[in-house]
């Protein structure tokens, strides 16, 4: 009875962590807009799917989705537009600017995009 519930235990352990609502070694989108004040400046790795149809697109800007919730993400200079649809993972500064068109918000300055 003993090595059932251990084992019944490592089960439910091994699905527990499986089936987190991020990839390890990233924020979730929804964490970060939850204390997004706290985290700007600081470095944040993030997987979400690239929407680069947008009115800031010309900017080097895409939106980063995971759901229904989102960030924006700026392009460093080196790195191509990712393609629309494409899941990726970013890697960057949490930062806030105020955009004409977009108004006030936060967004990730990235330091590295990659397909996932």
């Amino acid at each position: 009875m003993k090595k059932l519930s251990m084992a019944v235990l490592g089960l439910w352990l091994l699905f527990s962590f499986g089936c987190s609502s991020a990839p390890p070694g990233t924020i979730s989108i929804g964490d970060i807009q939850k204390n997004a004040a706290e985290r700007i400046g600081q470095s944040v790795v993030v997987v979400g799917m690239a929407d680069t149809r947008t009115p800031l697109s010309s900017f080097r800007m895409f939106k980063l989705y995971d759901g229904n919730l989102y960030l924006w993400v700026t392009l460093p200079q080196s790195a191509e537009e990712p393609p629309q649809g494409i899941s990726v993972r970013v890697s960057g500064t949490l930062q806030q600017k105020e955009f004409n068109i977009i108004g006030k918000v936060y967004y990730i300055e990235s330091t590295k995009v990659a397909m996932e």
